[in-house]
């Protein structure tokens, strides 16, 4: 035999081994996974077959049964923590906001300063500054820091220019911060008044000119003007009234995902009962949806308008949903959120977030409904309402909102939520009417006002 034939056999039986072996350490590793898997299955089922998975909230009670408490929950059928029954939520507040506003708040509020508390008042006063200030904390992590910033000769030119002032030229070198971080939603705003002041590219058109091109366009080949043709109906069949219809969404994302629309095509030229229209089909909806099926109890209305505020469709429409056993994720959280604030220190947590806004100043109220401008918002004229009942008053309040926004803002796009109590009459974990609104920047614009800054990291 040849020294190449004995190469090659040489050869070929060191690959033979070593395919061997690496089976080997397979065949090994595959009966330790197995191994494994039956534990952790079994461990899985044991637990599932457990009456109650004991949860605790909070660590670290101090001593305090009443903050630690232990929750029992059916693993199954409910995956979130359990609910307490809050306090009621009220419009009206016990604090003495106006002493705290003409004591405790120095200088009041500054375009270009922040909050500024005074922690010295005379004992008369005292106590109102302290009980005040230590709600605020109770909620709100507020600090503020410094950037220091050089700008090269050529750049120094266009941001003088920018910015059309030499006192401001000199804060952009030394720029001020306001961090606004809640601790229970962990909503996070930074603030930078100089921000406000940096170059935005203006779009080519006018926002009239190009509303009034889109929805002249829009309405000749409008699916929800010839809805009888064109949308399609859900199991409870088609809800219709003088100014409003429904449709169901061709689309869903849940078992009972309705819209509901006026008529008219133009938003511009949607009248107040109209509007009402749209509301009251929408309620008469979620209820029949309710009768039907029980387990569905947490309604939501959401409202997108125009192309650049997430609208598929530019005649005006509303998407209504009920989910079972809770709300969708980020109003849940906000839930989740006030039922641990609620465990911690036994107050309602919407009360007290309206309650901190008034003392700031940041509210309006008009009888059972608060508006408020929050603190941590996350864009430019972003307003929340607060309401004990759902009722014509709240949604007429909307609608004065949205017409704000168009003839005196200029804010045509934006998105919105209103999220209403839950349908059954258990009371544990019972929010207010809380409907939030926020615009999304130039209607003709193609470039996004949102990046990943807003969604991703601090509003």
């Amino acid at each position: 035999m040849c020294t190449g034939q004995l190469s090659a056999m040489s050869a070929t039986s060191s690959r033979k081994l070593l395919i061997d072996r690496r089976w080997d350490v397979k065949l090994r590793w595959l009966i330790v996974g197995s191994i494994l898997g039956a534990i952790c299955t079994y461990s899985l089922i044991y637990v599932q077959q457990s009456d109650i998975v004991k949860l605790s909230l909070l660590s670290g009670n101090n001593g305090n049964s009443d903050v630690n408490q232990t929750l029992s929950v059916q693993t199954v059928k409910y995956p979130l923590h359990g609910y307490s029954k809050w306090p009621e939520f009220l419009t009206d507040t016990v604090l003495d906001i106006t002493t705290f506003q003409h004591k405790c708040l120095i200088n009041g509020l500054k375009s270009n300063g922040f909050f500024r508390f005074r922690r010295d008042e005379p004992n008369s006063t005292k106590t109102i500054c302290k009980d005040i200030i230590l709600a605020i904390e109770n909620i709100y992590n507020i600090s503020s820091s410094i950037a220091d910033i050089n700008y090269p000769p050529e750049f120094e030119k266009k941001v003088k220019k920018w910015l059309g002032d030499q006192q401001l030229y000199n804060k952009a070198l030394h720029q001020d911060l306001h961090f606004v971080f809640n601790k229970f939603s962990f909503e996070h705003t930074v603030y930078n008044p100089i921000r406000g002041k940096r170059p935005i590219t203006e779009p080519l058109i006018s926002a009239s000119s190009y509303i009034s091109e889109l929805i002249n366009q829009s309405s000749q080949s409008c699916d929800f003007c010839n809805y009888k043709k064109f949308t399609a109906t859900d199991p409870l069949g088609r809800f219709e009234s003088v100014h409003a219809f429904s449709a169901s969404n061709a689309f869903k994302f849940d078992t009972w995902h309705s819209m509901f629309m006026p008529r008219q095509h133009n938003i511009l030229n949607v009248t107040l009962e109209e509007f009402h229209d749209v509301y009251k089909l929408a309620w008469k909806w979620i209820r029949a949806v309710y009768k039907k099926s029980p387990l569905h109890q947490f309604p939501v209305l959401l409202f997108d308008m125009f192309p650049h505020g997430g609208a598929s469709q530019v005649h005006p429409h509303i998407h209504a949903a009920v989910n079972s056993h809770h709300y969708y994720g980020q109003f849940e959280s906000i839930r989740s959120a006030s039922e641990i604030f609620y465990r911690e220190y036994k107050i309602n947590y919407f009360q007290q977030l309206q309650d901190i806004h008034m003392a700031l100043n940041l509210t309006l109220s008009l009888g059972g409904i608060t508006v408020i401008v929050p603190i941590t918002s996350k864009k430019e004229y972003d307003i929340i309402l607060l309401a004990e009942n759902f009722d014509e008053r709240i949604v007429t309040v909307i609608y004065q909102i949205i017409q704000g926004y168009f003839h005196r803002l200029k804010q045509y796009s934006f998105s919105s939520c209103l999220y209403l109590p839950p349908l059954s009459h258990d009371e544990s974990g019972i929010p207010p009417v809380y409907f939030r609104i926020i615009p999304r920047g130039h209607v003709q614009n193609v470039q996004s006002e949102i990046s990943s800054l807003e969604l991703l990291s601090v509003n």
